[in-house]
């Protein structure tokens, strides 16, 4: 099993979200941490994080120019993050059957005993993994209901869950990943994960949940 984890310098929606400090370390550092031991890649724009993991047992590179260039050309159509997914592969990956986990450092508090076990529905006919949450909520979509009739009274507790991809993680095979040029495959097993594992960070409210929890756990 091997990890890739894109790590930016800078993100729009929180300023250099990935540098800042969660308790006593900046959020990329939860997870590498977390990962210890295990075979981590690391592709990343940013110098400091690279010198910084120079002396560290993760192979961490530069991003290459073009992928770096693409993110900000609104007519390619192509994320990419499949691009450097793609290049990662083909440079760190001899093994079809491998098992790659792409984890992001914005959900902090993952644990890899966590992704161990999803990675296990690889097994059970399932071509790829992608963390989740699960809602109970009364769900429109378009303006129409998903998971429950409006023309009869329900329970919130009756309703059916509706699955939200979370991004904390996805696990794939790089022969699934060259099928589909994609993290999901056509068969996906959707994980769902509790409610603190499940936290991501993409805005400053975000960040204040992922505070106030860091504190009280």
């Amino acid at each position: 099993m091997k990890f890739f984890i894109i790590i930016k310098h800078h993100s729009e929606r929180l300023s250099s979200k990935n540098f800042l400090v969660l308790g006593n370390k900046p959020l990329y550092k939860h997870l590498l941490d977390e990962l210890e031991g295990e075979d981590v890649y690391v592709d990343t724009d940013s110098v400091p994080l690279h010198e910084s993991l120079k002396e560290s047992s993760v192979t961490c590179y530069m991003r290459d120019r073009r992928f770096i260039d693409l993110e900000t050309d609104s007519d390619y159509k192509v994320s990419p993050v499949l691009l450097m997914i793609d290049n990662f592969l083909d440079k760190y990956v001899e093994d079809e059957n491998e098992i790659i986990v792409t984890p992001h450092v914005t959900s902090p508090f993952i644990k890899l005993p966590t992704i161990i076990d999803a990675s296990g529905y690889l097994r059970q006919g399932y071509d790829t993994v992608q963390a989740c949450t699960l809602h109970k909520e009364f769900t429109y979509f378009d303006g129409k209901p998903v998971n429950f009739d409006e023309n009869v009274v329900q329970k919130t507790q009756d309703l059916k869950s509706v699955v939200m991809g979370n991004g904390a993680f996805f696990i794939f095979t790089k022969k699934t990943f060259k099928e589909n040029n994609n993290r999901t495959g056509k068969n996906p097993y959707f994980y769902p994960l509790n409610t603190i594992e499940g936290i991501e960070i993409d805005d400053e409210d975000d960040w204040n949940l992922a505070t106030r929890v860091y504190e009280n756990n």
